[in-house]
């Protein structure tokens, strides 16, 4: 056992320095013939050999194509929108290939047998200036604030116990909190060896904003859209998209990484994977990369009839993989592309991660809002993140994704999702807590639990043939789909 430890230890040492030189020379060379000609080939097939030695606990062939081909259009972003050399830095060395997570990993697997999580998402505020129709936040003008001091001590102790430098802060709007003196700025300023992805709406990042950011290199805003101009100010309201457009000119005229944050739903499936849309963020605009959540019918103005249907869930799959792959556009759709991250990333599993809210309360997952613990509570007690790790909900999911990474379908990958009937059996198993009123509401809703496993069988009739033909068969994703539309015909 200890000689397969050093044996994955060595493994991983050697992919962070092949990769880690290897991404130096590109974005050092990324502006000459050479690069093109000599220099990107090699990152590639290094990206390549790196993923094949340690591919992770799903190793068929369509999942690793799947890591491969997300990962270089992650550096074919980087590299695309001229990223500083600060930032390529700290999310390079930092953030993704770092010796001290490795090192911190040995331990944290010594005491609990698996490696730790790799991140957190912090929400500090609730407060939001935007009122968006089924804000999953369920954002409003309330002024719950997480505790400077509970906020920057959680993101010192994911270094110290993790290794982890990577810290998502969400919200409401992350650039309204204050606590006596202190924003969200300061929080950058106090951890510049971490790396910070902020969704945001963008209409509170000016010139002098966007400035800081380029200096302090270690953020980048990703700004929340739900298609072109019509359906941005659907949702999010009249005037906004010219806000958020001159946000993004603004950082783009800074040099800093930015990237867009879509809520799919039945309405605007079509739109976000159009050329069109495509084009105009990320060709006119500069932005780097897309994150794509699926609306979840929890928060405000619960409707889960706005979630996509299980046809425009494929269709998005689909179109969505033509982008990354033939454009070489970091375009990650966090339900779709559960092959990428092997599955669910909740509960704390390995390199997966924990949900901090404004009142300190620890959830699962962004879109799980059940509490398992209170972040304050266990400090209060001389606690520490590690206490996290093993509470009864945690537990639940994690030895479920454990058994999900052999037997299970990993396009259907979300527990509240996409088996929710499960998930809902954790929940009252384990005594969680309701984030608010509308999650304790929808556990009595029979309703609502009706929609949602039907939904849930209609998926897996929908995905079970693409899971078994392209991700363990390796049959090429384009004609495996013709092979499905022909059948079903």
């Amino acid at each position: 056992m200890y000689n397969e430890i050093m044996k994955h230890e060595e493994k991983v040492k050697f992919n962070n320095y092949v990769v880690s030189h290897l991404l130096k020379i590109a974005f050092s060379a990324s502006k000459t013939v050479f690069f093109k000609n000599v220099i990107f080939p090699m990152v590639e097939k290094g990206i390549r050999n790196a993923i094949e030695r340690l591919p992770g606990p799903v190793a068929l062939p369509g999942v690793i194509d799947d890591k491969f081909y997300m990962a270089r259009a992650m550096v074919y972003s980087g590299l695309r929108v001229g990223s500083s050399s600060r930032f390529a830095n700290t999310i390079v060395n930092k953030a993704i290939l770092s010796d001290l997570r490795a090192r911190k990993e040995i331990i944290f697997r010594e005491k609990f047998g698996f490696d730790p999580p790799g991140f957190m998402v912090i929400s500090p505020a609730k407060r939001c200036n935007l009122r968006c129709h089924g804000c999953y936040a369920n954002s409003a003008s309330e002024k719950d604030q997480l505790d400077y001091d509970v906020f920057t001590r959680a993101i010192k102790e994911m270094r110290d116990y993790w290794g982890a430098r990577f810290t998502v802060i969400s919200g409401g709007e992350p650039m309204m909190y204050r606590w006596n003196d202190k924003g969200v700025m300061d929080i950058y300023r106090e951890h510049p060896d971490s790396l910070f992805l902020m969704y945001t709406n963008g209409t509170m990042i000016n010139d002098k904003v966007a400035h800081e950011m380029y200096d302090l290199g270690n953020i980048t805003p990703a700004i929340s859209v739900e298609g072109l101009e019509e359906l941005t100010e659907q949702r999010r309201g009249k005037g906004v998209f010219e806000k958020i457009v001159k946000a993004m000119k603004l950082l783009k005229k800074h040099h800093v990484t930015y990237g867009i944050s879509i809520t799919a739903t039945r309405y605007n499936a079509e739109e976000i994977i159009s050329d069109r849309f495509i084009d105009f963020y990320f060709g006119e605009l500069g932005a780097a990369y897309a994150w794509v959540f699926h609306y979840m019918p929890i928060g405000r103005d619960v409707d889960p009839d706005l979630i996509p249907t299980p046809d425009q869930r494929v269709y998005l799959w689909e179109k969505s993989w033509d982008i990354v792959r033939d454009r070489k556009i970091m375009y990650v759709d966090f339900w779709n592309h559960g092959p990428v991250s092997d599955g669910c990333i909740s509960a704390g599993r390995p390199g997966g991660y924990f949900y901090l809210d404004w009142q300190a309360n620890v959830y699962p997952c962004v879109f799980f809002p059940y509490a398992a613990a209170n972040m304050k509570e266990i400090y209060d007690r001389d606690g520490n993140l590690n206490d996290l790790i093993n509470l009864p909900l945690h537990s639940c999911i994690r030895n479920w994704q454990f058994r999900y990474w052999k037997e299970g379908d990993l396009l259907r990958p979300c527990p509240i999702r996409d088996h929710y009937k499960m998930a809902k059996k954790f929940v009252i198993q384990t005594k969680a807590r309701p984030g608010d009123d509308a999650a304790g509401e929808i556990l009595q809703d029979t309703d609502y639990e009706k929609k949602m496993t039907e939904y849930d069988e209609e998926l897996r009739k929908k995905t079970t043939d693409i899971w078994e033909d392209v991700y363990k068969k390796g049959i090429e994703r384009r004609t495996a789909v013709k092979i499905h539309q022909t059948t079903r015909r």
